[in-house]
C-alpha cells in the first residue's frame, strides 16, 4: 500500500466520524472564505414536486397529484 493510498483510507475514516451538519458546515465555510456562493442544498423529491405542482398558479396539480397516486396506490391500500 502506498503513502498516498494509506492517508485517502486514513481521510475515508475521520470522514465517517465527523456528523453530517459539521462537514456541511464547515463546506459551507470554506466556499464562503475563497469568496465562492456556497452550493444549493439538494432538493428531496416531496419538495420538487410540490414546488412543480403549484407553479403557474397551480396549472400541473391534478397531474402531479395523479402521479403520486400512481406511485404510492400499493400503500394506500
Amino acid at each position: 500500500m502506498t503513502e498516498r493510498e494509506k492517508a485517502l483510507r486514513l481521510l475515508r475514516a475521520l470522514r465517517k466520524r465527523i456528523s453530517p451538519e459539521v462537514l456541511a458546515r464547515a463546506q459551507k465555510a470554506a466556499f464562503l472564505q475563497i469568496g465562492q456562493t456556497p452550493p444549493a442544498e439538494p432538493e428531496n423529491e416531496a419538495s420538487r414536486l410540490f414546488k412543480l405542482a403549484l407553479a403557474n398558479g397551480g396549472a400541473r396539480r391534478v397531474e402531479i397529484l395523479q402521479q403520486l397516486e400512481r406511485k404510492f396506490r400499493h400503500k394506500l391500500n
